[in-house]
């Protein structure tokens, strides 16, 4: 008895022990400190090649903020990219952007409650980018100028960035954080500041000076960088940089906050004119739990188990006839200070409030009282376990901006980040050791009846009627718990497939030694196209397409088409139900969906390698076996007139359906929301016979597969399912409805809320679809891009982030669209729509041969970074096979590229970028 007493209690200190063992940082990493508190981390990782990647991580951010700084955390960051000892005014952006790398979609920063991060890509790892990269940072800590002529340059910019966050969403927040932040510092430290009492304040520069000087310091500093690098070298290069920047005298301390707790429930109702549907959410502050222990990874492990099978339960229940609730979900996530919420929220129809939040209630009350079932577990047990072996498999190919995003969040949030030995040697045996009891450990941990840190919002339309909020309380708290029942859910044991299909014969096959790719061609008239890559280990795309889509159906019969993908995939596949087929795949990394598009119809999903035979078994069914379900299309159309029926209360959303109606020239086949009279008309006969019309023969579809496999290995699966499918002849070519833009049109939507102006000028015509032309109209809109961001931006302060965009479509005929965007004042929006437009005709004039390198350079490093990856070959291919080109133009890009000149841009810009031809929008406050 003593022995088993002895062993007992050896395997107790024993378990201790391993769930006290801290996670172990990844090897690879060489994390240390100088002596000044400056921390650095350094990894080698070659994908993609010659880049390397910088992240300087400052431990400060709003939160420290004195009074009369409101803002200036933030303002401080701007500053960062506005002068310095070694870049004077605009010498940092100009510098970087001359090797390709581009402002703000590379070459960036944020402003936190608790960090503020700079980030900087670098494409090659050559001695004099290492050497202004170190510059940067450096400077960033001890060298920043703060001049007062660009301190007040900039302060119009930052107002013009507050601006666009204006409306429905500052609102919500102003209703919202003083009850999320509970009588603590955070509510009011935003880190946009105060706008009109700090930011704009003109002449309190001392008091920015002052931030910069307490809070960018070495030993609140840390370091990352990965990347194709020397580490001895970069470690010097850090040493240098770094060792001699001194911590302030009597250096302030770094406070961390915390939020008060509170006893009762606070509970707020909101409702606003551009809410466009009513909601509850239900939020229990809990606390912040960081993975430094197998314990705790143990316990991230279970939260991830129980927020795949929470939201199963819900996403279930609300498929139920008579469901209280739309939509509904729940889930865990970080927060500010020492708290972190646990969150529910359900979407609910008009007047249905408490009736919503009861349901709600008692759905998790439910899953408290019983758990989930033996079935419900195993099933998302075994697809997060393949996520974690994927994942493992693929860490020698994530890229280094994925690494240092992971590392960032380690050093933030204290993620874990170890290595793919430990993952295997460790995570995978704590998969295996987590049970129902540590779900339900987490039950009792987030769902209770304490009203202690508990929040409720209520947010709909302001037209509606809601429940008071004493009566939204009295609905949370009086549930019935000993009346609740254990959840009936139908589990399913059965094959996706009874029976399998007959093979296809294979009739030719077709190789293509530039583009790395083979072409199977079967007798049914589908071709697949194969292209394995090493680019991941456990990864393949899949895009199936061919030309037709509802542009093939009649005026009368538009809305049933267009919809028609919709209504048909809500009826499951073959002998299953929507709720049977997800619960048979629910296990495996697969997923699958058909569309029907304007111009177009197919497929798209992506698989592991373990399971692509179930993707390509879902892609057999949606061809050969299309259901209908009746009480689904009823229970979405009820759904969708109540998301409808406030969507225009949002501003966005009716300037884009103006936008549309306009391009497609008021033309009866425009795709709109469907008004309560169109979606009751809707037919689920009419619209399953449009589906088979386009899905009942794959003749003249072609397939793109890309990722991890071997083509010979592969053939037989593509022969038994995609060889098999039905060869029944289908239109193969869309119908040209002839419907074009006009010109020169102008409209403006009074429609805002806030005091802010979008603006997008639009050109548009035929344009030649031809990979130079493509080009040339490209590197234009990214010269635009720099000259708008130039102008309106720097010189004006009039927007914050003006840009142009530009693409070029080959269907239904060869056209373009050339975009100018920004949001600014009402009352400068007609001048900077003037500036705009002048800046366009300048470039027909002029085009600098520095602007057009560092665009050039842009584009190839972005594509040479892109060629590594399975989705952009994905779409790649697709574009090719949609434009009858391929290997030509592969071969050609990259001397495409370098061709282009000013002449030609020049002439680019004067041909399509009339002025007395733009479309011009506006999206204006409400009169």
């Amino acid at each position: 008895m003593k022995a088993l007493k002895s062993l007992i209690i050896f395997m107790l200190l024993t378990l201790q022990y391993v769930n006290a063992q801290t996670i172990p940082l990844n090897p690879a990493v060489k994390k240390k400190q100088l002596e000044n508190g400056f921390t650095y981390y350094i990894q080698k990782n070659q994908t993609p090649s010659k880049e390397v990647q910088f992240r300087l991580i400052l431990n400060v951010g709003s939160i420290l903020e004195d009074e009369d700084q409101r803002g200036f955390a933030h303002f401080l960051e701007h500053m960062a990219f506005n002068g310095s000892k070694h870049f004077p005014k605009d010498a940092l952006i100009d510098y970087f952007q001359s090797i390709g790398v581009e402002f703000g979609g590379d070459i960036n920063a944020y402003t936190g409650y608790d960090e503020t991060v700079y980030m900087l890509p670098v494409p090659n790892n050559e001695k004099e980018t290492l050497d202004n990269a170190f510059l940067f940072f450096s400077d960033i800590l001890s060298g920043l100028t703060l001049d007062k002529e660009d301190i007040d340059a900039e302060r119009g910019i930052i107002h013009e960035e507050w601006r666009t966050t204006t409306g429905l969403s500052d609102r919500l927040r102003d209703d919202m954080y003083p009850l999320l932040y509970y009588n603590s510092r955070y509510k009011n430290r935003l880190p946009i500041g105060l706008m009109n009492e700090v930011v704009l304040n003109k002449g309190n520069e001392e008091a920015l000076r002052r931030y910069y000087k307490d809070w960018y310091r070495p030993d609140l500093a840390t370091l990352l960088v990965i990347g194709d690098i020397d580490e001895k070298e970069i470690e010097d290069r850090i040493k240098a940089s770094f060792s001699n920047i001194e911590n302030p005298e009597n250096k302030r301390e770094r406070i961390y906050y915390t939020i008060e707790n509170h006893d009762q429930t606070l509970i707020k109702n909101i409702q606003d004119e551009e809410i466009t549907s009513t909601s509850v959410k239900i939020i229990t502050k809990i606390p912040k739990h960081k993975e430094e222990t197998l314990k705790d990874l143990k316990r991230s492990v279970a939260n991830i188990l129980y927020t795949y099978l929470v939201n199963e339960r819900l996403s279930e229940v609300s498929k139920q006839k008579g469901a209280a609730f739309m939509y509904a979900q729940s889930y865990a996530q970080g927060g500010s200070g020492d708290k972190g919420r646990y969150v529910s929220t359900a979407s609910v129809k008009t007047g249905q409030v408490i009736n919503g939040i009861e349901a709600l209630q008692r759905e998790l009350y439910r899953i408290k009282k019983y758990g989930f079932t033996e079935a419900e577990f195993n099933r998302k047990k075994s697809i997060f376990e393949k996520d974690v072996k994927t994942s493992i498999l693929e860490q020698s190919t994530l890229t280094s901006a994925q690494y240092i995003n992971m590392l960032q969040s380690h050093v933030i949030y204290g993620e874990e980040y170890t290595s793919s030995e430990f993952k295997n040697d460790f995570l995978l045996d704590v998969i295996g050791e987590i049970s129902l009891e540590d779900i339900q450990e987490l039950t009792d941990e987030y769902i209770n009846d304490s009203e202690k840190n508990r929040v409720v919002f209520v947010t709909a339309p302001a037209v509606e009627k809601i429940p008071s909020e004493d009566e939204v309380l009295k609905a949370i708290n009086n549930i019935d718990y000993e009346a609740i029942k254990p959840f009936a859910s139908d589990e399913i044991d059965a094959p996706l497939l009874a029976v399998l299909p007959q093979k296809g014969t294979l009739q030719k096959e077709e190789t293509d030694e530039v583009l790395g790719t083979t072409t199977l061609h079967y007798q049914n008239g589908v071709k697949v196209i194969l292209k394995p890559t090493t680019y991941k280990k456990d990864e393949i795309r899949f895009v199936g397409r061919r030309n037709g889509g509802y542009s093939l159906a009649s005026d009368e019969e538009f809305n049933n088409a267009s919809m028609a993908n919709t209504l048909v995939e809500l009826g499951g596949l073959g002998d299953f139900d929507q709720q049977q087929l997800e619960k048979i795949v629910g296990d495996k990394r697969v997923a699958l969906s058909s569309f029907i598009h304007r111009y177009t119809e197919g497929v798209s999903g992506f698989s592991n390698v373990e399971d692509l035979e179930t993707l390509l078994q879902l892609n057999y069914l949606t061809f050969i076996a299309p259901r209908k379900d009746k009480d689904q299309v009823e229970r979405f159309i009820e759904n969708k007139k109540e998301f409808n029926k406030n969507s225009m209360n949002d501003p966005e959303t009716y300037f884009a359906d103006e936008i549309n109606k306009v391009m497609m020239n008021n033309s009866p086949r425009t795709a709109t929301l469907l008004t309560p009279e169109q979606l009751d008309n809707l037919s689920l006969d009419k619209a399953f016979d449009f589906y088979t019309s386009r899905f009942g023969g794959a003749n003249g579809m072609t397939f793109m597969m890309v990722g991890s496999f071997e083509v010979d290995s592969l053939k037989p699966l593509l022969d038994q399912y995609i060889g098999s499918l039905p060869s029944k002849t289908i239109e193969k070519r869309y119908k040209d409805h002839g419907i074009r833009p006009p010109v020169g049109k102008s409209i403006v939507v009074d429609k805002n809320t806030a005091d802010k102006t979008k603006v997008i000028l639009r050109f548009t015509g035929k344009y030649p679809s031809t990979q130079k032309e493509r080009i040339a109209i490209q590197l234009l809109s990214d010269i635009t891009t720099i000259r708008l961001t130039k102008v309106i931006r720097e010189e004006m302060g009039g927007a914050y982030a003006p840009f142009a965009s530009a693409y070029v479509e080959n269907i239904p005929y060869n056209h373009y669209q050339f975009n100018i965007v920004f949001t600014t004042s009402p009352d400068q929006a007609e001048e900077l729509r003037k500036v705009a437009l002048s800046v366009v005709n300048e470039l027909k004039k002029e085009i600098k041969a520095e602007d057009i390198d560092k665009v050039k350079k842009a584009l190839l490093n972005h594509r040479d970074k892109a060629l590594e990856n399975n989705g952009y070959w994905l779409k790649l291919l697709s574009n090719y096979n949609r434009r009858g080109e391929g290997s030509k133009q592969f071969e050609n890009y990259t001397e495409d590229v370098k061709k282009i000149n000013s002449k030609k841009l020049q002439s680019t810009a004067k041909k399509y970028l009339k002025e007395g031809e733009v479309l011009t929008f506006m999206l204006s406050p409400q009169k």
